[in-house]
């Protein structure tokens, strides 16, 4: 197991914010004890793990810092106002209860940015991104409540990238353009590229306890192990691309195939959810008709062509 595993993700403070489809911090567990993230981080150096740390708002004890400096690690960080960001963090804005969102950024760079937004708010993006695309080299946005959208949510989505796609053109058609997820990486694909908790990655908690994904452990679910006994995840072939029929067939390459999201709508790690597959397709019918105009103009010719397809959900068919 240990060998197809590839990097550990350590939560730091049970408080810190949500990157991805879960709801985080309904308990605050407080900063991670000190023992345990040295445990982890040794633990990640014995099985030649990478690490990816996810922080929270309130800074670290020092002893904390000390540890984590020693350590080469992926920052995953919530942005905040003022704040400068370096290079190798992931920087993360929680959008969805922001009732003042779009904002216009301080006049610095992102290198990578993660806007969490609700389902139903995508056309906000609209702003945000005419303002901001210069601000970030990449854009990645997690649309929350994907796991209660029902079809006229799901086609308020689809009326929504629609009406994003003159300014994603734009955009685009730049010699030097920002990558926005949901629009840009099926260009680029030609496989799957989804998120792989449990057959490339786990999480360590401040609990002492390894969970699938960060999802798993503020949902309260089993642990698959712990700093004493090891990660062992029941029936963990299941979390590989290759159990997963309906995702092995499809070309929404960009899809992040959430595993927290399935389990939670389907209760199927390997299955997702009608919502999670329509609003997938979406986003690749938006790449197909961004290509086709931009081949139209000269742009991109040497990507190949996203076809046309007669149904949004794999399961349909």
């Amino acid at each position: 197991m240990m060998g197809e595993l590839q990097y550990l993700m350590i939560v730091l403070d049970g408080a810190a914010p949500s990157f991805c489809y879960y709801d985080a911090a309904k308990y605050d567990t407080g900063v991670i004890p000190l023992e345990t993230l040295e445990r982890g981080l040794e633990f990640a150096a014995k099985h030649s793990l990478g690490v990816t740390a996810i922080y929270g708002l309130e800074s670290l004890p020092d002893e904390h810092r000390r540890l984590l400096d020693a350590a080469a690690h992926v920052k995953i960080v919530p942005y905040r106002e003022g704040a400068t960001f370096s290079g190798d963090e992931l920087v993360v804005w929680d959008a969805s209860q922001d009732a003042l969102f779009p904002h216009r950024l301080p006049e610095r760079e992102i290198t990578h940015l993660v806007v969490v937004i609700r389902l139903q708010d995508t056309l906000r993006l609209y702003s945000f991104i005419e303002n901001n695309h210069r601000h970030f080299k990449r854009m990645s946005v997690i649309f929350k409540g994907m796991e209660d959208a029902d079809e006229i949510v799901l086609n308020d989505f689809r009326l929504a990238l629609q009406k994003l796609q003159p300014l994603l053109f734009r955009i685009l058609s730049r010699e030097q353009f920002t990558e926005i997820g949901f629009a840009t990486d099926r260009l680029m694909l030609g496989e799957m590229n989804s998120c792989n908790a449990g057959a490339t990655h786990v999480t360590l908690a401040p609990d002492g306890n390894f969970y699938i994904c960060p999802g798993f452990y503020h949902d309260d679910c089993s642990p698959v192990g712990s700093l004493d006994s090891g990660i062992h995840i029941k029936n963990r072939r299941l979390y590989e691309l290759s159990r997963a029929p309906v995702c092995l067939r499809c070309d929404c390459y960009q899809c992040k195939r959430c595993v927290y999201l399935n389990k939670k709508t389907t209760w199927e790690v390997n299955t997702p959810s009608h919502a999670q597959c329509v609003a997938s397709h979406h986003e690749r019918n938006l790449s197909g008709m961004l290509l086709e105009k931009l081949q139209n103009r000269g742009l991109m010719v040497n990507l190949p062509e996203i076809s046309p397809l007669f149904y949004l959900d794999p399961m349909e068919i």
